[in-house]
């Protein structure tokens, strides 16, 4: 820590905060990891409409920051506001023009305001501006971008003022690679965990005696819970399915799905802010992610959080057998592994799971094991390696 004594980061974020979605969990780990590690940390984020449930919640109180940072909330007019009214392509014309002219308002604030030895994003258009301002910047890309946004991240890439490219996988660092985009310094990260918060007591709000799957995480096409879905009808009777998470639209969507159709064995437990997850996730028997391999992000780019949230519950996980997850996870080793968009498959897995306790117990301890090496504060450190190695 002491070797970060004196340094200072700005992460640039257009994000709302606090939100249900997981970029906002993962900005703010990040911020908290850099505090942690001795690096004086500002985040700022646009001001946003916020819904009732996120209503005038304090963000460092909603994630249950441990290391405090500073958070400054910069004017904004909120887009999002006006979507209902606008046409699918108008929308995206206004959203893309907004996010520009926000992220250059909200670097000029930065180097002014929140002057640092490094600035961060996950934001191609941010970093863009911030390299134009000759500013130290990390970018870490989620996705692999394409037309516009792929032109740029080459210009900003190429710019000696990029101290650092994050990917989070392997696979997303090649296909960047493939399509030009060629930085001084990649590094591949996975995203992370602070296990530490796992130290914990199970806690099992549901009811009935049914062994307990969970899938925490949203609930977008991409992230495998028809497949879900269907894998629990052909478990009747045999296992309860619990869905933790979601936008309120989809998880009203999906009770509606269910309630008309089936199966009776799947509750949608909605949104849960994430102090709660540890002692959820440590209560069930069997962890569930089964990401499709028919969308790219969550075949070969994505780390989901989750993931590594599975890992230190030290529970039993089943995932889809796709490139993203088996740079973490490897079949009959730290998980079971199944063919991803077969809801038999996923079905066997999990029984598999509930019948062999010993192979159970054998995979959830090696997951443990592994999980050490997916820290926040690790990552952290790595970037700030990486960057002052080629300041």
């Amino acid at each position: 820590m002491s070797e970060n004594a004196g340094r200072r980061l700005t992460y640039v974020a257009n994000i709302r905060l606090p939100t249900e979605k997981a970029h906002g969990l993962q900005v703010v780990r990040m911020c908290e990891a850099f505090q942690h590690i001795g690096v004086a940390t500002t985040l700022l984020h646009p001001s946003r409409h916020q819904p009732g449930s996120l209503a005038h919640v304090d963000p460092l109180q909603y994630y249950g920051v441990r290391d405090a940072f500073a958070i400054r909330t910069l004017a904004n007019v909120d887009v999002v506001r006006v979507e209902p009214w606008l046409s699918s392509r108008a929308y995206t014309v206004a959203h893309f023009a907004h996010s520009a002219m926000w992220g250059w308002y909200a670097v000029r604030q930065a180097a002014r305001n929140a002057p640092a030895d490094l600035f961060m994003t996950r934001d191609i258009t941010i970093a863009s501006a911030l390299v134009h301002r000759c500013l130290p910047t990390v970018l870490e890309i989620h996705k692999a971008p394409e037309r516009w946004s792929l032109r740029l991240l080459r210009r900003v890439a190429a710019n000696r003022h990029l101290r650092v490219l994050v990917t989070l996988t392997e696979a997303l660092r090649q296909i960047l690679e493939t399509r030009g985009v060629a930085a001084p310094t990649t590094r591949v990260l996975h995203d992370g965990v602070d296990v530490s918060r796992y130290d914990c007591a199970p806690d099992r709000p549901w009811k009935g005696d049914l062994p307990v799957v969970l899938y925490a995480g949203h609930l977008f096409p991409e992230k495998g819970i028809d497949t879900l879905v269907e894998a629990a009808k052909r478990l009747r009777g045999r296992v309860a399915v619990k869905i933790a998470g979601g936008m309120p639209h989809h998880v009203a969507e999906w009770r509606a799905r269910v309630a008309a159709s089936g199966p009776e064995n799947v509750e949608f437990l909605g949104h849960l802010p994430p102090d709660r997850m540890p002692s959820l996730q440590k209560a069930a028997d069997v962890l569930v992610l089964p990401n499709s391999a028919s969308h790219a992000h969550s075949a070969s780019y994505t780390s989901p959080m989750k993931l590594f949230e599975y890992m230190a519950a030290g529970r039993p996980i089943v995932a889809s057998d796709v490139p993203a997850i088996r740079e973490v996870l490897q079949h009959d080793r730290n998980a079971w592994l199944v063919a991803p968009d077969d809801p038999g498959a996923l079905a066997a897995g999990i029984q598999a799971l509930l019948l062999d306790r010993a192979l159970g117990d054998r995979l959830r301890s090696a997951a443990r094991a592994d999980v050490g090496q997916y820290s926040w504060t690790e990552r952290a450190e790595r970037i700030v390696a990486a960057a002052t190695e080629h300041s």
